[in-house]
């Protein structure tokens, strides 16, 4: 045990998170493992927190399918007549923008809490909800949610670049092949990257002082040797999603007459909670995939959980110390 120092109430506790009871790195399969069980060893913590993300996001939803889904409809009817109707754009534009704002909030808050409530769990910290609020320092995942969220943008822009210069320089039976080739590689790619920005939001909570493109680069050192392992943690949560995504495309373009109004409310309904849930599990996965990369690398895992700071040392630590 390292010496403890004289703190403020803001002061933070430093831990090192176990991993597997030998010591050694677990694999892909072994991180979900941990990462289902976590829940499980604070069931009141993480069931009050996903109370506190789900009721809003059902209740942002049922907000939106009543007040939104109108005007779309009505957009979506005159979007082939010779004459546009601004207002009605105008008015959509007007709802969606708050409720845009308002999921991001929701969704900020519910990925914030849950890194954290996953981490001191994770850690064997027992904590209640009111110390969770009160420990975190909110401003880092802001920040480092618009670094991130420029990132698919960018991606974007180069992909499409890239086609369109291959379009250019191609024939088209070699340019329809090379289309599907890079597609491929930049589906590939982005999920690497993905895995990386959602690491970062890891760190961004975690870690005292490091937001941003700090959190970022913090991240891919943090994963420098398990890089694969990050991948195909996100490969499986993307393939755990794709029957969500499917149920999101059904409620938005499904006509109620064909399907029925209750109907189609019910597949908004049960998407919403579904992706709410599965998002849940992204960061309780990279939250123990966090813990593992600092548990290798040897460092501390900082935690503000009241006065002063003990350090119980990681495997290398302890090693270095002897």
């Amino acid at each position: 045990m390292a010496e403890k120092a004289p703190s403020s109430s803001s002061s933070s506790t430093t831990t090192s998170l176990a991993s597997s009871a030998t010591g050694q790195p677990i694999n892909v399969i072994g991180i979900f493992r941990e990462a289902i069980k976590t829940p499980a060893r604070n069931g009141k913590l993480m069931l009050q927190i996903m109370l506190l993300v789900v009721s809003p996001c059902t209740l942002l939803a049922l907000l939106h399918h009543l007040f939104a889904a109108p005007l779309m409809e009505k957009v979506e009817d005159n979007y082939n007549k010779p004459t546009v109707h601004w207002e009605d754009l105008r008015a959509l534009l007007g709802i969606e923008v708050p409720f845009l704002v308002g999921f991001w909030a929701v969704s900020m808050f519910g990925i914030t809490i849950t890194i954290y409530a996953a981490a001191m769990t994770y850690a064997r910290r027992s904590v209640c909800l009111k110390d969770l609020l009160s420990c975190i320092q909110w401003k880092k995942p802001i920040i480092t949610s618009l670094y991130v969220s420029f990132i698919p943008v960018v991606y974007a822009i180069l992909v499409i670049g890239l086609i369109k210069s291959i379009n250019l320089i191609t024939k088209e039976d070699a340019g329809q092949a090379w289309r599907g080739s890079t597609a491929v590689v930049a589906a590939l790619l982005y999920i690497y990257l993905t895995s990386v920005s959602t690491l970062g939001l890891v760190v961004s909570v975690m870690d005292d002082e490091c937001y941003g493109a700090k959190a970022l680069e913090k991240a891919v050192k943090l994963s420098r040797g398990r890089k694969l392992q990050g991948f195909f943690l996100m490969l499986i949560l993307e393939l755990l999603s794709i029957p969500i995504y499917i149920l999101f495309y059904v409620a938005s373009t499904d006509d109620d007459d064909e399907v029925g109004a209750v109907t189609l409310f019910g597949f908004g309904f049960l998407a919403t909670v579904l992706f709410c849930l599965v998002n849940m599990l992204s960061y309780v996965v990279f939250a123990v995939f966090y813990s593992e990369c600092k548990k290798n690398s040897g460092e501390g895992i900082e935690m503000g959980i009241g006065p002063g700071y003990s350090l119980v040392p990681t495997k290398l630590q302890e090693k270095a110390e002897a």
